[in-house]
């Protein structure tokens, strides 16, 4: 823990340094009645501290940005993320632009988690132009490269994203996009030589169970489990597409009410685990928007109240299907199903901007409903927390 809050005071003495354009710190603290997003429910308490700071140089600018957060009950989850990058905006002319943004980053965690440790690279091109005053035409490549400890996670990912909006003097916004993704798993697959010496590692028939806490199944002092394929090795794609949509509309100067949908596909792939689980705050390899097909609704509905606390209510459905990934029963076994679960969220957040600083407060519940018998589970999230605008501007 010295060592990340050492992290932290150098980025930021840095940042100070360099004058920073801007520089914001938030603090907040969570409970969640079911940390691990199972049907084993835990309880943990979360506190995160966050800073970001960026420094301009007329079309080029430098950011940074932390995080670091804490678990009480699963201490060894505690982790330290970090990124630093540049990017840089070309104009065309008065209507279109290009932006450019290269960015470097870290996670950290503890010992039984350090699987999931790595280094990571992005590269985003974006090029926005204005079709007319009322119409803007966005488009954008995202390359990202990610390099575990755990070896067995590493990949390249590529994805195309295309969008238009439109305005109206209706107060209305309408939004359709069309993305493409393509995920490489360099090497995801282990041979018989090459099982690691070290961990809890345990051959199960033609798999490879690795067991370092991802969840709770029925395993003597478990957490989760990745059943990892013994083969000849090589590499896994995942290939996808989606299209979206998004309508938004104002109600006055005090109410917003906004609407996105997203229908996605593989073409081709399918993730190489055979078993995955998500948790709440921490990001997990094998779960991403490259895990499934299945379609996402969600509505937004937001309140200016008196005194300009804002309140934000949200209601989300998803269906989703897992390519690949198999539903299990309490014994680990097959079904010979894949897996599918359907999901409603309700959120609701309340914020309170001051000039300096801002406070909020959050609540959500989610129900996953899955054929998979230990994610089918239901959890409360509660957070609040306050984010300082530190400093602004050049300095005096």
């Amino acid at each position: 823990m010295k060592k990340f809050f050492l992290y932290i005071l150098i980025i930021m003495i840095f940042s100070t340094n360099l004058s920073a354009d801007s520089l914001i710190l938030s603090f907040f603290q969570g409970s969640t009645d079911n940390l691990f997003q199972n049907s084993y429910t835990e309880t943990d308490y979360i506190s995160s501290l966050r800073f970001s700071a960026d420094k301009n140089f007329s079309r080029l600018s430098i950011f940074t940005q932390g995080n670091y957060s804490y678990l009480y009950e699963n201490t060894n989850l505690a982790y330290y993320v970090q990124d630093l990058g540049l990017d840089y905006v070309l104009p065309l002319n008065r209507k279109a632009a290009f932006y450019f943004s290269l960015t470097g980053s870290g996670a950290f965690y503890r010992s039984d988690y350090s699987d999931f440790n790595y280094t990571s690279l992005n590269i985003l091109t974006a090029f926005k132009s204005y079709l007319s005053q009322t119409s803007i035409l966005k488009s954008n490549y995202f390359l990202e490269y990610k390099n575990y400890r755990y070896s067995l996670f590493d990949f390249i990912s590529h994805s195309l994203q295309v969008s238009l909006d439109k305005y109206f003097q209706t107060k209305t916004t309408l939004k359709a996009e069309l993305n493409w993704g393509y995920k490489y798993f360099i090497h995801p697959y282990l041979t018989e030589g090459s099982i690691p010496q070290e961990g809890n590692y345990y051959p199960q028939g033609n798999y490879l169970y690795h067991g370092k806490g991802y969840g709770k199944r029925n395993y003597s002092g478990g957490q989760p489990a990745l059943f990892v394929p013994l083969t000849q090795g090589g590499g896994q794609e995942i290939q996808n597409i989606s299209i979206g949509g998004l309508i938004a509309q104002s109600f006055g100067d005090k109410i917003g009410l906004r609407i996105t949908a997203i229908k996605q596909w593989f073409i081709s792939g399918e993730n190489p685990f055979t078993y995955i689980g998500e948790f709440y705050m921490v990001e997990n390899p094998t779960y991403d928007r490259f895990s499934w097909d299945g379609y996402q609704v969600g509505s937004r509905l937001t309140f200016l109240m008196p005194w300009n606390i804002q309140v934000n209510m949200g209601y989300n459905i998803s269906s989703k299907e897992f390519p690949g990934i198999e539903s299990l029963d309490w014994e680990g076994v097959s079904l010979g199903v894949t897996r599918q679960d359907k999901r409603k969220q309700f959120e609701v957040r309340i914020e309170k901007n001051f000039p300096k600083f801002s406070l909020f407060l959050s609540y959500s519940y989610i129900n996953n409903h899955s054929n998979d018998q230990i994610f089918d589970w239901n959890g409360n999230y509660i957070s609040a927390g306050v984010e300082w605008n530190l400093f602004l501007g050049e300095r005096q």
